[in-house]
């Protein structure tokens, strides 16, 4: 036996990969036996799964699975050894019927898994494939068929507890009494909206027209069925009595008696009935209608995102129901008490009571632009008196009309109400906050144009656009045209109103001011100022009196209050150092975790905006006056950092306590022992002095740019002369950094530039002071040669390699009528004539362009310096650039630009190489001692080593000493 079993076991992965789709029946049965006996029922199942069927013994098999239970492996037996679905149905159901409600559980989930991929059309178990399309409709309507038909199964508790309150018990009342909610979501899966529309036109060529006929079910048929549904289970729970039926399963007396439906299984059976007749798939009677407006009218209907909210129901009901069918004041009143809003509203629309609907919009508060969508219906629909009459209601209750919506409010002053806005406005005066939101929306509209309608473009539920989609989509359509609405209907922003909105603004929204006025221009500056000096709102005054030109009245807004800041940040610090053991003082320790702290914020905010202020007029007002801004600003600050360094406590409180209690309250005891309690308040006043340094570096760093350095640095001194010299050193310690760092980079670009100059200049000089050699041994005048018998002239040679007797030079000029110009003649003549040649084009880009000779031989072109000297006895034909600079500098009349060559900016690539070969010389060394002389910040405020160091200047002939040595 024992090798028995090894044997069965290993034929299990074979079978799984399918490698082995046959067994004999005795081999099958020891299998089944087997595995059953060790209880891996799980696994020959499995295996009867990937098994092919016609090589089974069919009988053999399925009394195996039914003795063993293996009803997923019976169910695919029945379906795909003989193409029957209802027949494992009746299985799983016998089962249920003869168990335990707990034993038979896990039974009934797997049935209504197979009712579930039955009804999608796929096969079971997962993974099997589809049921083919031409059964599907069949397969449905059998299993429906067979669910409705009435149990055999007499003496179940079920049977006898449904029988007798209802007079029959259906197969569904098994599932339904094992799980209400999980069986009607398996029905509705049978009647998905998807399962009935007809197939598209790209379905297989092999499929046959009538194929696709009896594939397809009409939507009667399937409605019929449908119906039958519906019927059953209204029956069944009893919705066409005033009382619904309640099911005792089981004896009264027993312990396990259980009542059916609960309250949730109801409400599930209400909405499985509600779904249906609300979207005209099944008819429901006046009473059935009744059960269900009541149920979710009650305050015991609870919904989830992915339900329809009970009012959307109540509203798709009232589409589709006609009003013959249901009492108007029966559901009125369930509407009422429940808050339905929207409901009610439709009722009194249907009575033609317009106000009474009108109130009711106007009360839902989570969708307002109905209310909206109401008033732009009316208008247009009503007419004379009744029209007057309606206007003027929602005139009289504009006010609560911009609390819903102020965007759609503006939008419906401009549409219907245009002429009316004064009369509106007035009605809006009794409220200022309704007057604050309309006039928000105006400035909106007149600064940008636009407006925000997410909200109505934003529908969450598809029933909104069944039921308002006539409506909704009128005003959606209605809102796309609002440029041309504003451009044909605008509203003029006149100094009353802007003035009237900016008061409203400084007293709901004072943040909001300065960005208002900064973005709005037209409004009057002295009536704007007075409004926000009477309400507070220091930054929009300040901002106000800069453009009047007041900077000083300016700045003292905004410095305004800044003691009463910087003691609460002071407060601050001190309980967090105090709240904070020694261990930890050091993670709070850091400037930038302390100016991170929420108290530290307004007393930024003043110091960058004084900065800006400061900054942005020190331009056009004079010296004196800029001077006087900055150090009014320095002084703000430098107050509460001679305070620090001059008293013993941190805010001048007392708050650190010496005794046996700190200030909030927790006693010193050991663990905060004297020593402690000094350590941590130094510690704090170390970082509090730091802080404050760092803000004072902040202003000197602003002001350098507008403020001379020794200016700065004698009013530090001269308001500071009594303090010591620590008071003030980290301040004055990033000024000379500062400074120095500056010096370096002026002495490093001065040294750039001579090196260069100096290079250069030798290297021109080198060049201009060799020879000169003629390209030929002809007199470029006489064409006679040079050295010809007799010549008692002498030859002059030209930088350009042209040569000419003397006296054949002087003849020439004699000879000529025009000036004389020092130089080749041949050269001379040849730019002379190219000047006349040349006659100024206009170009595409609107600048003069001259046509190009084909003959013209450009300077230094075609008797190159650099090639033809090289070649010729190392003749230069240019001017050096040192002699054009003297010549421009003499302003020398014989001086011609023609004679100029043009001037090359780079120098000769003999001075790259050069360069090149002494930062090879210098190595890595010395770039490296150039990276760590230059500071990473221009501003990086260091704390000194030592007191020494504080007074320590490094001289000037010691700046770039590092740098020279290493290089040497």
């Amino acid at each position: 036996p024992k090798w028995r079993g090894i044997f069965l076991e290993v034929l299990e992965p074979y079978i799984l990969k399918d490698m082995l789709g046959s067994l004999p029946p005795e081999i099958m049965q020891a299998l089944v036996e087997h595995y059953s006996g060790k209880g891996w029922l799980q696994r020959v199942e499995q295996c009867i799964l990937h098994m092919d069927i016609s090589s089974l013994d069919f009988n053999q098999v399925v009394r195996l699975c039914r003795e063993h239970g293996l009803y997923g492996a019976l169910i695919y037996l029945f379906n795909q050894g003989l193409n029957d679905f209802r027949t494992p149905l009746e299985e799983l159901l016998s089962v249920i019927q003869n168990a335990t409600r707990k034993d038979a559980t896990s039974t009934c989930y797997r049935m209504l898994v197979y009712l579930k991929y039955c009804f999608q059309g796929l096969a079971f178990p997962p993974g099997h494939g589809t049921i083919p399309r031409a059964q599907l409709h069949a397969v449905r309507k059998e299993l429906l068929q067979f669910m409705l038909e009435d149990s055999k199964m007499l003496t179940s508790e079920v049977f006898k507890g449904f029988s007798s309150s209802s007079g029959k018990c259906p197969n569904i009342c098994y599932l339904l009494w094992m799980d209400t909610e999980a069986t009607l979501e398996v029905v509705k899966c049978a009647f998905a909206q998807e399962n009935f529309e007809p197939t598209s036109s790209t379905l297989d060529a092999s499929v046959s027209k009538d194929e696709e006929d009896t594939d397809i079910e009409s939507p009667d048929s399937q409605n019929i069925l449908l119906q039958s549904v519906v019927d059953a289970i209204i029956h069944i729970v009893g919705l066409e009595n005033e009382a619904i039926h309640s099911v005792v399963v089981g004896t009264a007396e027993s312990e396990e008696s259980e009542l059916w439906p609960s309250v949730s299984d109801f409400g599930h059976i209400v909405e499985f009935v509600s779904f249906f007749v609300s979207y005209k798939r099944a008819n429901a009677s006046q009473r059935v209608l009744k059960h269900i407006l009541k149920y979710l009218t009650s305050s015991t209907t609870s919904y989830d995102d992915k339900k329809m909210p009970p009012q959307k129901e109540v509203l798709q009901l009232f589409n589709v129901v006609p009003q013959t069918d249901w009492n108007s004041d029966y559901v009125l009143n369930l509407c009422l008490d429940a808050h339905f809003h929207q409901a009610c509203g439709m009722i009194y629309t249907a009575r033609n009571q317009n106000l009474a609907a009108l109130d009711s919009y106007m009360k839902d508060t989570m969708e307002p632009y109905h209310a909206f969508i109401f008033i732009n219906k009316k208008l247009l629909q009503l007419a004379s008196d009744e029209a007057l009459s309606f206007r003027s209601t929602v005139i009289s209750r504009f006010a609560e009309l911009v609390n819903l919506s102020r965007e759609c409010a503006f939008v419906l002053v401009i549409d219907h109400f245009h002429d009316e806005i004064q009369q509106i406005l007035a009605e809006l005066h009794s409220d200022h906050c309704s007057l604050f939101l309309f006039l928000k929306t105006a400035i909106e509209v007149h600064l940008s144009g636009k407006l925000d309608f997410s909200e109505l473009t934003a529908r969450n539920y598809e029933i909104v656009e069944s039921l308002y989609s006539g409506d909704l989509e009128d005003y959606l359509q209605r809102l796309s045209n609002l440029p041309k609405l504003f451009d044909r209907n605008p509203i003029s922003m006149t100094d009353k109103l802007v003035e009237l909105y900016l008061e409203l603004l400084c007293q709901y929204e004072p943040r909001s001011v300065l960005k208002f006025l900064e973005t709005f221009d037209s409004y009057r500056l002295e009536r704007c100022l007075l409004l926000c000096l009477d309400y507070g709102v220091t930054d929009a005054a300040a901002f106000l009196q800069e453009r009047v030109g007041d900077v000083a009245s300016a700045l003292e807004l905004v410095l305004a209050g800044l003691d009463e800041k910087v003691n609460q940040f002071i407060a601050s610090v001190e309980n967090a150092f105090s709240r904070t053991s020694s261990k930890s003082i050091s993670e709070i320790e850091q400037p930038d975790i302390v100016l991170n702290m929420s108290e530290a914020r307004p007393v930024l905010d003043v110091l960058r905006s004084s900065i800006g202020l400061c900054q942005r007029n020190s331009q056009r007002l004079d010296p004196e006056e800029s001077q006087l801004l900055w150090f009014q600003l320095v002084d703000n600050f430098s107050d509460p950092l001679k305070k620090l360094y001059g008293s013993k406590v941190v805010n001048g409180k007392g708050c650190w306590s010496v005794g046996g209690e700190t200030t909030n309250g927790h006693p010193t005891g050991k663990g905060f022992s004297q020593k402690m309690v000094n350590s941590a308040y130094q510690r704090c006043l170390n970082t509090l002095r730091r802080v404050f340094s760092q803000f004072v570096g902040e202003i000197i760093e602003a002001m350098a740019g507008y403020i001379p350095l020794p200016a700065i640095m004698a009013k530090l001194l001269s308001d500071n002369g009594s303090q010591e010299f620590g008071d003030f050193k980290l301040v004055i310690h990033r000024m000379l950094s500062m400074y120095l760092y500056e010096k370096r980079i002026l002495e490093t670009a001065k040294s750039v530039i001579e090196d260069d100059s100096f290079y250069t200049l030798s290297l021109l000089k080198r060049g201009v002071c060799h020879g000169f050699a003629p390209q030929t041994f002809v007199c470029c005048v006489c064409n006679c040669s040079l050295s010809k018998e007799g010549a008692i002239s002498a030859v002059r040679v030209f930088s350009c390699g042209h040569a000419t007797h003397l006296h054949c030079e002087s003849e020439q000029s004699k000879s000529s009528n025009k000036d004389f110009k020092d130089g080749c003649p041949v050269c001379l003549s040849m730019s002379d004539t190219q000047a006349r040649n040349k006659s100024p084009i206009l170009a595409e880009n609107g600048l003069p362009k001259y046509p190009v000779v084909e003959h013209e031989v450009p300077y230094g072109v075609h008797h190159n310096h650099e090639t033809d000297h090289v070649e010729r006895s190392r003749g230069l034909h240019q001017m050096s650039r040192f002699e054009i600079l003297n010549n421009l500098q003499k302003g020398q009349k014989s001086f011609h630009i023609e004679t100029v060559p043009p001037l090359k900016l780079s120098p000769p690539a003999i001075y790259h190489e050069k360069i090149q070969k002494r930062v090879s010389l210098v190595g890595e060394s010395s770039r490296h001692s150039v990276r760590s002389g230059k500071p990473q910040k221009i501003w990086h405020m260091k704390e000194p080593k030592s007191k020494k160091s504080g007074n320590w200047l490094p001289p000037k002939s010691s700046i770039f000493s590092s740098d020279k040595n290493q290089v040497q």
